[in-house]
């Protein structure tokens, strides 16, 4: 039976959580369910100065929100995202959990701010099943430290990665 992965968000970004869901069951075969939120449990998080979500709090709460162990969780918000070290991050993963941010994906064309969710989807998820950053520019599980990584990275992890993926237990 393929791994199970919760995919949450509020309901206003429905159609992310949506998206999210459906890509990460088709590039890493998992069984995907969504859970709509009446409210974004980011919020909790915000730095009132910063106005951004501290991340590393954010993921290790949604790790301790799912008794079950043998689910993956991937929350999606609206709100901006940092951790230590870095002015924002698209996204983070930690064992089991992880959350990536619309808030920098905008795009005046939505099939491209679609496509940079998707990237930023398959990223954080590749990290919950254990893949580290990829020196390939081109690999999806490539650091992006701007949006133009972003958008120049692939969708799909590389044949090295996936070559790692396929040692995962």
């Amino acid at each position: 039976m393929p791994a199970r992965l919760v995919v949450s968000s509020p309901k206003t970004i429905s159609r992310e959580r949506g998206e999210a869901a459906v890509v990460a069951a088709a590039v890493y075969g998992l069984s995907a369910v969504e859970l709509e939120l009446e409210e974004d449990p980011a919020a909790r998080f915000l730095d009132q100065v910063r106005r951004q979500v501290e991340a590393m709090r954010l993921v290790d709460a949604l790790s301790r929100e799912l008794p079950n162990r043998e689910y993956y969780h991937l929350h999606i918000t609206e709100l901006d995202l940092y951790f230590d070290g870095y002015n924002f991050c698209f996204g983070l993963a930690m064992d089991k959990s992880a959350v990536v941010s619309t808030y920098r994906l905008k795009h005046p064309r939505p099939e491209r701010f679609i496509e940079r969710l998707k990237k930023e989807v398959i990223h954080e998820v590749g990290h919950m099943l254990g893949l580290k950053h990829c020196p390939n520019p081109r690999c999806v599980m490539y650091f992006s430290n701007t949006i133009l990584d972003t958008d120049m990275k692939g969708v799909e992890p590389c044949p090295r990665c996936r070559n790692l993926l396929m040692k995962w237990p």
